[in-house]
């Protein structure tokens, strides 16, 4: 089976959510990712009712909806809030997210592990981190529902930024229903080989952000707009036989083109892997 293409609805944030939808169709990606942000697909708003529209747009374009991704950058939920309160409101969120992915028929939900601010102790934060993981996984079990955690650039947080780190926190949680991706730019701004992920996770790794960047930024780029060798990338995604989702995750520097990046990335990754 061979890797699919699938894009990532936060590009189109200043449109309907349909848009995306139009676009990933008419442009022939395989699937969508969903973000789980307002206006679009914020969970406690699909708990509301929208959970039907998406699930009907699912089906009306004809695009399986590959992974849902909950807001999770610290404002207002975090799996690292030291206040006790904040940290039970966020988990309250984030069973709500998925038990919105398991709605709309997403095959994961993604999670992360955002800056934990200035001043606190690593292996506190690492402690409460896996608590939180622990008991969110135990609840995805509970429905039938699989978490993918996400590393971040140096840029976006301390905590899950390497493949040791990701491997390290699947150890400690050890749940069947607690898996991992990759987004390029995190090894790639951290200093590491992608390899490090799938010789350490191996098939552990469901999903993959497939964006170019720069070093020095976690700006997502379209491939080729930013400094990785994506002819040696793809071809060892072959050799290790990665048969998930590649996902077109853009913002910021395309926000005022949405509609022609989408279009663009898709001819861009499909003769990445033509030709490679």
């Amino acid at each position: 089976m061979a890797m699919k293409l699938a894009l990532f609805t936060g590009g189109f944030s200043n449109y309907p959510i349909e848009r995306a939808f139009e676009a990933a169709a008419k442009n022939g990606y395989d699937g969508i990712e969903i973000g789980g942000f307002r206006p679009h697909a914020y969970a406690p708003d699909l708990a509301k009712g929208g959970a039907k529209k998406i699930i009907q747009l699912s089906k009306d374009y004809g695009l399986p909806i590959c992974d849902y991704v909950p807001e999770n950058t610290g404002s207002p939920y975090s799996l690292i809030f030291e206040d006790k309160e904040m940290n039970k409101e966020s988990l309250e969120y984030f069973k709500l997210s998925l038990d919105m992915a398991k709605e709309i028929n997403a095959d994961y939900c993604m999670l992360a592990c955002n800056h934990p601010g200035y001043g606190r102790d690593k292996e506190e934060v690492k402690k409460l981190f896996i608590e939180n993981m622990c008991i969110l996984s135990e609840y995805a079990e509970k429905i039938g529902q699989t978490i993918i955690l996400e590393p971040v650039t140096p840029y976006e947080g301390t905590i899950i930024v390497s493949a040791d780190d990701v491997k390290w926190a699947l150890d400690q949680v050890d749940s069947p229903r607690f898996k991992c991706m990759v987004d390029l730019a995190a090894p790639f701004t951290y200093g590491e080989p992608l390899c490090n992920y799938f010789e350490k996770m191996g098939e552990d790794v469901k999903h993959i952000h497939f964006v170019d960047c720069e070093k020095t930024s976690e700006d997502h780029l379209i491939p080729g707009d930013g400094e990785m060798d994506f002819a040696r990338i793809v071809k060892y995604l072959k050799e290790v036989e990665y048969q998930g989702y590649l996902s077109l995750e853009l913002f910021s520097r395309y926000a005022d083109e949405s509609d022609y990046s989408a279009e663009r990335g898709y001819q861009v990754i499909r003769n990445l892997l033509d030709e490679n």
